[in-house]
Formats: structure tokens, sequence, C-alpha cells
């Protein structure tokens, strides 16, 4: 490794060091205040630095919700996969998984009004991001495997069949958001129950 290569991967380390400081600032700050109350001087004082020294890394607020965003849904995948651990896959597995998934965003109202209510622009860069996209492809493949072995759905449908219980599961959220006593915790977790049985249980 030549001097320059070393030089070059010191500087992105310390760089990706700096990021992840007002990253965790943002992150903070959504959890406890919500993204309306994020500002770049807010952001910029609770890591401990000037709010000049956060441009040096985001061009702009939209950048830096953008790259925060990115930093926890790795959380989120943390989290689901802690409170798994073991489980099977098998029909009993994926109503747990789901209502896992749930009980983080119920927990988390915060996290959900970020992720899904607050409206961003991706910004345009490239090959300067802290954390990897997580395959998603990959993760529900592996989820669903299981079924499309016993021939309860085919491979090619894997895709919308996540996506018929991701919009579920956001539109029975936002519903919890909003009208808590005719959406609470209890009824999403029966009407996910029924729409896992009715996808994938054998007819």
């Amino acid at each position: 490794m030549t001097k320059e290569i070393a030089k070059d991967e010191k500087q992105s380390l310390k760089r990706n060091r700096m990021k992840k400081y007002f990253l965790e600032a943002a992150k903070e700050i959504i959890m406890k205040e919500g993204v309306e109350n994020v500002s770049v001087r807010k952001v910029a004082n609770l890591a401990g630095y000037s709010y000049a020294t956060i441009y040096n890394y985001f061009a702009d607020v939209n950048e830096l919700l953008w790259d925060v965003k990115e930093f926890m849904i790795h959380d989120l995948i943390d989290f689901i996969q802690k409170e798994m651990q073991q489980t099977k896959y098998d029909i009993h597995g994926i109503k747990t998984l789901f209502k896992i998934y749930i009980a983080y965003y119920i927990q988390n109202p915060a996290i959900f009004k970020f992720f899904y209510l607050h409206p961003l622009i991706r910004p345009n860069k490239t090959g300067d991001s802290t954390e990897k996209d997580p395959d998603f492809q990959s993760l529900w493949a592996e989820t669903f495997k299981g079924f499309v072995t016993e021939g309860i759905i085919d491979a090619k449908d894997i895709e919308v069949i996540a996506k018929i219980f991701i919009y579920a599961m956001h539109g029975m959220l936002t519903l919890n958001i909003s009208y808590h006593e005719e959406m609470n915790e209890e009824s999403i977790y029966e009407d996910i129950e029924k729409i896992a049985d009715y996808l994938l249980t054998k007819k």
C-alpha cells in the first residue's frame, strides 16, 4: 500500500467518523423532538461543532436528513433481527416478524413520521455514504423462501407480496397515528394476521 492510498483511506475514515457525529445528533433530535425540529445549528451544537462545520459534510438539511434516514433504517433492521433471533420463517414466524416491525413504529412514532410522512429529495451525489444500502430483495427472498419451497407462492411473486405487506402495514400505522382509537395496535395485529393467512396459507 502506497503512502498516498494510506493517506486517502485515513482521510475517508476520518470523514465518515465526523459524518456519524452529525448523523447521531440528528437522529437523537428526531427521536426526542421530531424531524420538524431538526436544524443545522441544533445538530451541530449537539454534535459539539460549529454549524459551519456541518457544511463540509452535507450540502444542506435535506442531504443530512437523507443520510440520517439511511442510517436509521439499519437500526430498524438490527432491531428486527435481534428480536427475531432464531425464529423460523413459517406462517407463525412471518406474523411475528411483521408484529415486531409494527411494534417498532408504534413505540417510535417520530421515526415513522420521519420515514414516511416527511418529504425528502434524493441528493445528487455518489459514493459518499457512511452506510451501505440494505439489499431488500435478498432479505425478502430469504424471508419467503420457505413458502416458495412448499409451493405456496412463486418466487416471481415475492416482490409483490412483500409490497402488499409493507403498504398494508404503513397504511394501518398512518391510520393509527391519525385515528388511534379506530386503528389501535391490537387491530393492526389482527389485520396483518388475516393478510398473512390469505396470502401465505395453502388454499
